[in-house]
């Protein structure tokens, strides 16, 4: 991106506060310099979307707030700040196709227009300073999804459907596009596993691509959410039996099927008295007709969407997240940070993390049910409580330090 021309817009006033010592990141102090003006694009900035979304809106906001030039350009939004900048994107509606292209071509345009100090993408632009892909990799996600799938006809239907759909080839080129570039952008990879699923499948060197995995609040999720444990279970009508906890919009690839099926094996051998409890949005009507299937209707409740999942993880026993593809749950660090025992699979990048902790399962085949039973079992039946230290070093105040020193860094690479 081009250096700003002089008189180039910025509030009145702002001025930037530094927080982090010079000696702690060996940098000039920016409130010697003047605000750093930042653009970044995204369709829908609001917090109800989703966790990029979310995560987008509150990074902008912090850095609104310690002094940075905010700009977001956006189609839709919910969220007011006074200090960030919105700009309106107008796009071809339909279809899905022409509205991903529209928004791609037009935000990158009107960034580039705009003249920042640094750009931020995430997937919606086709060119930026930095890129932050919080979905992974588009085509990683396209095949190993897929396994899902155990029936052979639907397996192909879906991947017929997903070939044949101009909306995946859109959203596949368009989060190319940064990556062909002809400087290549600095890559920030929430997981180890996305960086190397990044240098698979894209030739870009790897010394532009730096790890910084997510954070969490570590005041909402903790293990003092455990006083809801009683008022959760009373809501629900649970006793006291051993609570599995499954977190996901997207039932099936997050491997709800596995899960099911690995609670009806358990009850089959005579193990404990379990109950899962399925939280979030989705389509029930299949996974309940498979509870009956499997003879555990009694043993299933879908609660729906909650904006307290926090009060959910102290109210569980267990958190399983067996998922097909994950760049890096949020899900599986939460309910950790929370003293929860944690099972997932290797195709979730937390798993790089996760590994860390003490009473955490990683399976490698999200398919394997006897492998998620036997996982289940131990984590059950295993003594005191996950080491939670480790995980705390990844908190948001880590993330965002971070994330906001690249930016620093390109901006002096730039000659900011």
């Amino acid at each position: 991106m081009k250096l700003p021309a002089p008189g180039c817009l910025r509030k009145p006033g702002a001025e930037f506060t530094h927080t982090t010592s010079q000696s702690e990141i060996g940098i000039v102090p920016l409130e010697q310099m003047n605000p750093i003006r930042f653009a970044t694009a995204i369709r829908q900035f609001s917090k109800e979307r989703g966790g990029m979304e979310r995560y987008l809106v509150e990074l902008c906001n912090r850095m609104a707030e310690e002094g940075f030039e905010v700009h977001v350009y956006t189609e839709r939004w919910t969220e007011e700040n006074s200090k960030i900048h919105l700009h309106p994107v107008r796009t071809i509606p339909f279809p899905k196709s022409l509205r991903f292209l529209s928004f791609a071509v037009r935000a990158t345009r009107e960034i580039e227009r705009g003249e920042y100090h640094l750009s931020l993408g995430v997937g919606h632009t086709l060119r930026a300073d930095v890129f932050q892909p919080h979905g992974g990799v588009h085509w990683a996600w396209f095949w190993r999804s897929l396994k899902a799938y155990d029936c052979r006809v639907l397996w192909i239907l879906r991947f017929l459907g997903r070939i044949l759909s101009p909306a995946q080839w859109a959203s596949g080129w368009i989060e190319g596009a940064p990556y062909r570039q002809k400087k290549p952008p600095k890559v920030i990879a929430i997981s180890d596993m996305v960086k190397e699923d990044i240098l698979h499948w894209y030739a870009i060197p790897e010394e532009k691509i730096t790890v910084i995995y997510n954070g969490v609040d570590l005041e909402r999720f903790s293990p003092e959410n455990r006083q809801y444990r009683n008022s959760i279970r009373k809501r629900h009508r649970l006793g006291e039996e051993k609570i599995i906890l499954f977190v996901s919009n997207n039932f099936r690839m997050k491997g709800l099927r596995t899960l099911m099926e690995a609670l009806a094996l358990l009850k089959k051998e005579g193990g404990p008295l379990l109950k899962l409890l399925v939280l979030g949005r989705d389509r029930e009507a299949p996974f309940l007709r498979l509870a009956t299937k499997l003879g555990i209707s009694e043993e299933v409740l879908f609660a729906g969407s909650t904006a307290e999942p926090e009060k959910y993880y102290g109210a569980a026993d267990l958190l399983v997240h067996p998922t097909f593809y994950d760049a890096c749950s949020l899900t599986v660090l939460e309910a950790l940070v929370s003293g929860l025992p944690v099972l997932t699979s290797s195709a979730n990048g937390a798993s790089g993390i996760v590994r860390l902790g003490e009473r955490v399962r990683v399976v490698d085949d999200p398919k394997k049910v006897d492998q998620v039973g036997q996982a289940i079992r131990n984590l059950l039946v295993e003594g005191g409580s996950p080491f939670r230290s480790r995980v705390e070093f990844f908190s948001e105040e880590r993330n965002y330090r971070q994330v906001t020193e690249v930016f620093r860094q390109v901006v002096r690479g730039q000659g900011g």
